[in-house]
């Protein structure tokens, strides 16, 4: 046992010697920088789709700098801007909140709404749904302008 611990703190501390730093090692060939864009989307005016078994609110974008490289090689991320505590926050997308409201007879209700993405070459599209599936009959509860903003790297 004694042995074992020697051995090993002889390995400690070979393993933690520092000598006086070497040469500057030649310079390596340059890399390709990483490229990005971002795209700023507003939404104020939300499109419906009451699919039977999909409903949602949606606003679909043309976003040029999309490209097929950027879909094929590239990153895209979503961000939706909120505003907590007086201070503009960005969550990632998807956001998903549960929330609690009160309708006009003083009733409480409940569900979980769900913020997303999806896209293509060329275009994003921003998908909202909720839980309880109550705007597949008044769409007048859509929801109210939303602010996103769209991250590509490539």
């Amino acid at each position: 046992m004694k042995k074992i611990l020697i051995l090993m703190l002889g390995v400690i501390m070979l393993s933690a010697c520092r000598g006086p730093q070497g040469p500057q090692g030649p310079q390596g060939p340059q890399g390709e920088g990483m490229n990005w864009k971002i795209a700023d989307l507003s939404v104020t005016q939300w499109d419906y789709s009451n699919f039977a078994d999909n409903n949602y609110f949606y606003a679909k974008f043309d976003v040029p700098a999309l490209t097929s490289y950027v879909f094929t090689d590239g990153n895209v991320n979503g961000y939706i801007f909120m505003k907590e505590n007086n201070e503009l926050i960005q969550h990632s997308l998807p956001y998903v909140i549960h929330i609690e409201e009160v309708d006009n007879q003083g009733q409480a209700y409940f569900y979980t709404r769900t913020v997303d993405f999806v896209y293509g070459v060329g275009w994003v599209q921003i998908e909202v749904r909720d839980s309880d599936f109550e705007y597949e009959v008044n769409t007048s509860l859509a929801p109210d302008k939303m602010d996103f903003r769209i991250v590509m790297t490539y």
